[in-house]
């Protein structure tokens, strides 16, 4: 027992400045993470169901998870940045609304790839209006496209 705390308070000293400073830093917003952590379960899931049922599966797709989760990453470390950096210890509002851009735009994307799996897995289950709802946010330009497209 007294081993057991030892340990505890060996690893809470030392990795309490480091977390600190990950937090501070690098990334803070843990509980979105977690959210992102499922839809890409969530869209990786569906995407080896669909890869059976289509007799696609290739290790192709497994490299795609991970190629995704660094992109991810990146992009929420930098955004973490903007966000947050200081110049001579004061706060910078410029990139305060840059957090919900770039996380409703990673949400976004993971949302419409879970609707298509779902439809190419089974197209009577998903309504088409609900995915070309979403796909009219998901624009090269990054403007609203019209019904027109």
């Amino acid at each position: 027992m007294a081993k057991t705390v030892c340990v505890y308070l060996l690893f809470g000293w030392t990795l309490a400045p480091v977390v600190a400073w990950i937090e501070k830093y690098v990334y803070s917003d843990w509980e979105f993470l977690m959210f992102l952590f499922v839809v890409i379960s969530v869209d990786t899931v569906l995407g080896l169901i669909k890869a059976v049922v289509q007799k696609q599966v290739s290790s192709k797709g497994f490299g795609m998870v991970l190629r995704k989760i660094v992109i991810y990453a990146g992009a929420l470390v930098t955004t973490s940045a903007l966000v947050k950096f200081t110049i001579d210890g004061a706060p910078q509002a410029a990139f305060g609304f840059f957090n919900n851009v770039v996380f409703s735009a990673i949400m976004l994307r993971e949302a419409i790839s879970i609707f298509e799996n779902i439809s190419e897995i089974d197209p009577n289950v998903m309504p088409v209006w609900i995915l070309k709802y979403l796909k009219k946010f998901d624009s090269l330009t990054g403007k609203k496209l019209n019904g027109t497209e």
